[in-house]
């Protein structure tokens, strides 16, 4: 993915506009249309799924519904018609308008058998562990509905990777009506009934409590890590965990090479991968993009023709381990190992399709300073236009899988036959 301008100055310059104008002395009408002939320009194929009659017409809507409207509530109408164009590249940058002190003190996570509380202020301790289901009384799907149309639905991986995160966001769960004033209530699902809990606004943080697995399953263990590797001695298993498209050499030849002292060197972590894929008896290798969602995708793509090719010729297994934030550059990679060797692909089904929009770029809006993003470039990865790359073996994760410390698709490699 190639981010022209730095995020840095993206958000000095939005800063910058928010502090001098107010959403009244905006001129939507001018700024939607610069906005909907911009990206009509832009974009490689904006109308690939939407003809351009309800495109321009849907944002001549939203222009004449703007009297009244703060900021955040004309960008979450533009993103709507965005989303309904059909390409996940293609947004408005509303999550920068999100205030801090209007983000819920909840970290979620969707498993298997529902959202549940993983974090929170110790205020809330009673919620944590337990299932979500309501919101101000409105059942959770309900919710979920709606949050939805902000996104663009490919799979059911991009919902599962997006709505925990949305439900944090007051402001979001306002505008859609299920929050009104300075205070909300949460109401979960435990193992004696249901209970909730009032959270007033703005939110006044205490100390965060986490729920505590017995131990976390192998690939939640870091997912800060760029990458890491992890040789299994007893079983020949050799794990690479590869979470960002990224290294200190991506950064010093795609980005601005200021931050690219700390950040690790892939160069470094390649030295440590090849003599193990010469030296040991690997009878599967597990290759886990599942937390990756993108970066550049020249790096990986590299490592995994050099992976296939410093293998004995009478190697084990090849697992590739996917999931819902695989997208993106990820997803080349995935199909790098894919066309490169027989593998089996394990997990949940990636958010991210196999052909998609990418090389992302941006422009501001002149008076609103609102961000959009829009794609530069179409990549065809595989011949057949697939929402989705699926895995062979499904894994699912479930609640309490996880508070054990089990990861199902690592289950899933070792129960798997040798060749």
């Amino acid at each position: 993915m190639n981010l022209k301008l730095p995020l840095t100055l993206f958000l000095l310059m939005l800063f910058i506009g928010l502090s001098a104008q107010t959403s009244d002395a905006i001129d939507w009408d001018y700024e939607i249309d610069l906005l909907a002939r911009e990206l009509a320009e832009k974009h490689p194929d904006l109308f690939f799924k939407t003809d351009s009659e309800w495109y321009f017409h849907a944002m001549s809507q939203v222009a004449k519904e703007t009297p009244g409207k703060s900021r955040f509530q004309v960008s979450i109408r533009l993103q709507q018609v965005l989303a309904a164009m059909g390409d996940a590249q293609t947004q408005i940058n509303y999550h920068f308008l999100v205030e801090k002190s209007h983000i819920l003190p909840f970290e979620y996570y969707w498993f298997e058998d529902g959202i549940y509380v993983l974090e929170t202020d110790k205020k809330y301790e009673a919620l944590l562990g337990k299932k979500l289901t309501a919101v101000n009384s409105v059942p959770i799907e309900v919710v979920i509905d709606s949050l939805a149309t902000l996104l663009v639905i490919d799979n059911h991986s991009v919902v599962l990777n997006h709505i925990p995160r949305m439900l944090t966001w007051f402001q979001l769960l306002e505008y859609f009506g299920f929050a009104d004033g300075k205070e909300l209530s949460i109401t979960v699902k435990g193992s004696t009934g249901e209970l909730s809990r009032t959270i007033h606004l703005p939110v006044d943080l205490g100390e965060m409590i986490a729920v505590h697995p017995s131990s976390l399953p192998l690939g939640w263990q870091d997912q800060k890590a760029f990458f890491r590797e992890q040789y299994f001695e007893n079983e020949h298993i050799y794990y690479i965990q590869y979470n960002r498209c990224w290294s200190r050499e991506a950064e010093e030849d795609y980005g601005s090479g200021a931050s690219a002292l700390f950040m690790p060197s892939f160069k470094e972590f390649e030295k440590q991968v090849y003599p193990i894929l010469k030296k040991k008896e690997i009878d599967k290798l597990v290759f886990d993009i599942r937390f990756n969602k993108g970066g550049h995708a020249s790096q990986g793509t590299e490592f995994i023709s050099k992976i296939c090719k410093t293998l004995p010729k009478d190697h084990g297994d090849i697992f590739v381990l996917v999931g819902r934030v695989t997208s993106a550059s990820a997803i080349t990679n995935t199909v790098d190992f894919m066309k490169s060797a027989d593998v089996v692909l394990v997990g949940e089904e990636t958010s991210g399709k196999p052909n998609y929009f990418g090389e992302v770029d941006r422009f501001v809006l002149p008076e609103s300073r609102l961000i959009v993003s829009y794609p530069t470039r179409y990549f065809s990865l595989l011949d057949e236009d697939l929402p989705t790359l699926h895995p062979d073996l499904v894994t699912p994760l479930g609640f309490e899988q996880y508070m054990k410390g089990i990861d199902p698709a690592m289950e899933a490699v070792r129960n798997a036959p040798l060749p």
